[in-house]
């Protein structure tokens, strides 16, 4: 996802779960405690948590998963949890010019914490939703396979500028460039 997909992501998904939320990592210099937002542009950094705050509300967040930071600067707070998920974000690609590396959702579900496991179901159904399908291309011949992978999808924006035109790509690694499946279906 690029930055305009993340916010179309968000949109999607408190048009249709209104007590979602988000958490910047990245802001403890600023504030004495994560705050709750309801914008994902507004957070920085690398990580974004995706808050259920009918789940857990910020009250509880603060209590159950922010601690202070080991250096006594600071706090850190869980990833992953009840009512909670995590949003590694899309980054360029050091590696290659002008690419885009994989973000990733990601979520660890308490046993038997079904309103968890319900929550994470309506993000990855959001996240699929609007994705397209993503296949293996050979950048040097721009030959691109055929199988769509399981695993990869990209949003509609990041799809087109990442098109592996002018060697703009997906991308998971050195070796491993993909493109949105040229017929766009998912």
């Amino acid at each position: 996802m690029s930055a305009l997909d993340e916010v179309d992501f968000a949109d999607a998904l408190l048009a249709i779960h209104p007590s979602t939320r988000f958490v910047s990592m990245d802001e403890q210099a600023e504030t004495g405690r994560p705050r709750f937002r309801s914008r994902i542009d507004e957070c920085k950094g690398a990580h974004v948590t995706i808050v259920d705050s009918s789940i857990v509300t910020k009250g509880e967040f603060h209590a159950r998963y922010v601690k202070p930071h080991p250096s006594g600067k600071g706090w850190i707070y869980a990833l992953v949890g009840s009512g909670l998920m995590s949003l590694l974000r899309a980054r360029a690609a050091d590696f290659i010019p002008n690419s885009l590396i994989n973000g990733e959702l990601r979520a660890s579900i308490p046993a038997g914490d079904q309103r968890t496991e319900n929550f994470v179901e309506v993000v990855l159904n959001t996240a699929k939703s609007s994705g397209v399908k993503a296949v293996a291309v050979d950048a040097e011949s721009g030959r691109r396979g055929t199988r769509a992978d399981r695993k990869f999808i990209a949003w509609p924006d990041a799809a087109r500028r990442y098109d592996g035109a002018k060697g703009a790509y997906l991308a998971n690694g050195l070796h491993a460039l993909f493109v949105a499946k040229a017929t766009g279906k998912k």
